[in-house]
């Protein structure tokens, strides 16, 4: 295999939040997967009632000081919309997400990704309108980046997550595309990066990248600011679709992707990449059903 595009990533879980390996097995893996840094941003999540989120800053950042010089080691969060964190200063970087919608007449937070069942659910409560789902969705994000302006926003899309075949709603009329591209633009506008996510493909839910394709064309258009991330929770897919993920983002225009590095967020070019041949694929996970 030709030289790494992506040498570190910054949306990686442990057993601090739901991840499967501890933030020392997770730093293993990602040196024996030839990356030289990483992220690791457990959940603020309003369902993660275990979150101790000191303890999970004092070991972060004494892992670093233990793996110094032979793996750079970050500390961030991935900040649910509906769940601030006490200390934000305390972080490296804040990766924000949005995992619920609010309901209109419960006022229950719906989890838009746990579950095809749980999403009905949820749009049950919406009269069985999907793309009002959808709209409360997006209009979500776009209220995140208009408040906070994280630093990345994750899997922007993750509303399709369980809609494969357009099971809900259709991801190609022109109402869902106009609601995403909208949302898009005000993240883009306010500053935030936007985080190319292979989680999804690697968990079996999707055949293809969040974001999809007609929104990395307009990131392209727009000479957004993207970052590549695996979302990992376990060692096995800590470095998943990172170097595929670059060569699509090439393909559609997108010149550079943003690393995090010791001198803060750095850009590598897309530009004249080396041929890479696809070795060594990791094989997608069974989706973890409720």
């Amino acid at each position: 295999m030709s030289e790494r595009i992506i040498t570190g990533t910054t949306h990686n879980h442990c057993t601090h939040c739901d991840g499967k390996a501890t933030a020392l097995e997770m730093a293993q893996a990602a040196m024996q997967a030839g990356l030289t840094s990483l992220g690791f941003s457990s959940h603020s999540d309003p369902n993660c009632k275990n979150f101790n989120e000191q303890a999970y800053i004092c070991e972060i950042r004494a892992l670093g000081r233990a793996l110094k010089g032979r793996l750079d080691i970050f500390l961030g969060i991935e900040q649910d919309f509906y769940a601030p964190v006490q200390s934000p200063q305390e972080f490296d970087y804040i990766l924000g997400s949005v995992h619920y919608v609010c309901g209109p007449k419960t006022g229950l937070l719906h989890p838009v990704d746990w579950s095809a069942q749980r999403l009905q659910a949820c749009i049950e409560e919406f009269d069985g309108d999907a793309m009002a789902v959808v709209r409360a969705y997006y209009e979500t994000v776009q209220a995140y980046a208009r408040r906070e302006a994280p630093d990345v926003i994750g899997h922007f899309d993750v509303i399709v997550k369980n809609n494969e075949g357009n099971r809900f709603f259709s991801e190609d009329s022109e109402a869902y595309r106009s609601l995403a591209l909208e949302a898009l633009h005000t993240c883009v506008q306010q500053g935030c990066m936007i985080e190319v996510n292979t989680g999804g493909v690697y968990r079996g839910y999707r055949d293809q990248l969040y974001p999809a394709p007609f929104l990395m064309q307009a990131l392209a258009q727009w000479n957004a600011k993207v970052t590549i991330n695996a979302d990992a929770h376990t060692t096995q897919a800590v470095a998943f679709g990172l170097e595929q993920a670059a060569h699509t983002l090439a393909s559609y225009g997108i010149a550079q992707v943003w690393l995090l590095e010791k001198e803060g967020w750095r850009p590598r070019s897309l530009t004249h990449l080396p041929e890479w041949e696809n070795r060594g694929m990791i094989q997608k996970e069974q989706p973890q059903k409720e």
